[in-house]
């Protein structure tokens, strides 16, 4: 009896390791599939990952590129504009050395009309006539600088 007691307690001490070791084989393998189907995702997540950084880093080029092409545009628009602004500041300086040259040239008839009345009648000392001649010399000066100051700006243009 003690022989039958013994073989039936090897026997079940045999049986529950098999057990705990197939058990133990059989989370392995389903570890390992575990493991390996997470590699497998983490493998293709880093995939993506890397794709969207790529693709990310793509379009901040072409941002880039873009803001570069937007700044050269707007620097030429605003040199034409400030051609286009130093154009008609040009023409209004040459529209005012035109009437201002105008306007002393009528001067200057004003000024002979008087001396030639005043001479004419006997009115005008001769410090008078001195006066206007000098008038009249002045206003023919400022009249030359002014045609010159004219030509300049009409080179310019």
């Amino acid at each position: 009896m003690k022989h039958y007691l013994v073989f039936g307690l090897t026997v079940v001490f045999t049986f529950s390791s098999y057990g705990q070791e197939t058990k133990q084989k059989s989370e392995t393998v389903t570890d390992s599939i575990v493991l390996a189907t997470n590699a497998a995702k983490d493998a293709a997540t880093l995939l993506r990952i890397e794709k969207a950084e790529k693709e990310a880093k793509k379009t901040i080029k072409e941002a880039k590129r873009a803001e570069k092409v937007l700044k050269r545009a707007e620097k030429e628009k605003k040199k034409l504009e400030k051609a286009v602004r130093k154009h008609e500041d040009l023409k209004g300086e040459i529209e005012d050395k035109k009437k201002d040259i105008i306007k002393r040239e009528k001067k200057i008839k004003k000024y002979e009309i008087k001396l030639a009345e005043g001479q004419r009648k006997g009115k005008l000392s001769p410090v008078a006539i001195d006066k206007l001649n000098n008038k009249i010399a002045k206003e023919n000066i400022s009249i030359l600088k002014g045609k010159e100051k004219l030509r300049k700006l009409e080179r310019k243009q």
